[in-house]
């Protein structure tokens, strides 16, 4: 019979993989207490989680969502792991980048993004791209600034017409 311990974290890990879309698998050995703790509250900050797992019970639980997926990560899947699961690969990616930048002790062992098996390389490349609130930012920019110039090729001629009023008391009172 199952340990109910077990059996609390396996449904932990296979609802964490249905609702993130991202997962970062690391070896942590080595990683203080309070580092895990550092990281647990840098995930929290976006919407992600951190934990560590067994890898029986990861390996049963990616079998339950993807079959391909499962033997894929199976071989990294051995000695001590810790899983970052994020709402998206970049912000994933930036959380664990910036963490590994501090703390040389754990190391990426490999990653799924959007039902995927990413390369170290992948997950660089995310974490060098601008978050969605900074693109969507961009994007609100570049959509208001053809009315913004509008406005300022408006208001010019009076503005002009302004300053040369000013110009011209600032002359005749001198």
């Amino acid at each position: 019979m199952p340990n109910q311990k077990n059996v609390h974290q396996l449904a932990q890990i296979t609802k964490n993989l249905a609702d993130y879309s991202s997962a970062i698998f690391t070896e942590y050995a080595g990683l203080s207490v309070t580092d895990q703790n550092n990281l647990r509250t840098e995930a929290t900050k976006t919407d992600g989680t951190f934990m560590v797992a067994k890898n029986n019970l990861l390996r049963i639980a990616l079998k339950e969502k993807s079959k391909e997926t499962a033997e894929q990560v199976d071989s990294i899947l051995n000695g001590p792991t810790a899983v970052l699961f994020g709402k998206d690969p970049v912000t994933t990616s930036k959380v664990m980048s910036k963490f590994i930048e501090d703390h040389d002790s754990i190391k990426i062992k490999s990653a799924i993004m959007d039902d995927k098996v990413v390369s170290l390389a992948d997950i660089k490349i995310y974490s060098k791209l601008p978050s969605k609130d900074q693109l969507l930012a961009s994007l609100l920019a570049q959509l208001q600034a053809p009315a913004q110039a509008l406005v300022r090729q408006l208001s010019a001629p009076i503005q002009n017409f302004v300053y040369g009023l000013q110009a011209l008391h600032t002359k005749l009172s001198a």
